[in-house]
């Protein structure tokens, strides 16, 4: 791979990192509702497992800054959460629709009882009943978000970035199964 194409991806990885923070930062005052899910299954799809763990990390790590959280108890399930949701969009990448749709969901409820866990294991005087019960109806915005989002779009989505990032393998609108070479 000469030097353009690896720059061009690089470039690519960037800006996945930039809009996934910016969705984010701009949909904070809804709570749970947000396009996270769904772009972090497409770029997992694009980009496969190494690259999408820099996104996530690089999201999770520019996300607590900017909101003034970095601190284990939410960095760690957020980080672990978010990757569990990226490998989701890789290991689904060739299956219909309606399973990306279940798979967005149970990343969603995955991130959520992560949370719930750190913060009982972090927090020990935290009564760990009331949390969960508090927490239902962030965790079914979440859920329905995010399987929502997918099912409307997740298609569109993973074509614009699948054409902008595997560039070097389209051919007349075709895009070639043979497998992609490393970018280090």
């Amino acid at each position: 791979m000469n030097v353009r194409v690896r720059t061009k991806k690089l470039v690519m990885i960037a800006m996945f990192i930039a809009i996934i923070f910016a969705q984010e930062e701009a949909l904070t005052g809804i709570p749970n509702v947000q396009l996270t899910v769904l772009l972090l299954m497409v770029y997992g799809a694009v980009v496969g497992p190494i690259w999408g763990s820099v996104i996530v990390l690089a999201h999770c790590l520019f996300d607590n800054l900017f909101m003034g959280s970095l601190m284990p108890s939410v960095f760690l399930p957020m980080a672990i959460g978010w990757e569990i949701v990226m490998l989701f969009g890789w290991f689904s990448k060739k299956w219909p629709i309606i399973l990306k749709v279940i798979m967005s969901i149970l990343g969603a409820l995955i991130y959520c009882w992560l949370f719930v866990l750190f913060n009982w294991l972090m927090i020990p005087t935290i009564d760990i009943y009331k949390y969960m019960i508090a927490d239902i109806p962030f965790e079914i915005v979440l859920m329905a978000s995010s399987g929502i989002s997918v099912a409307l779009l997740y298609i569109p989505i993973y074509k614009i970035a699948d054409k902008g990032y595997n560039f070097d393998r389209i051919k007349s609108d075709k895009i070639e199964t043979n497998e992609e070479e490393p970018l280090l």
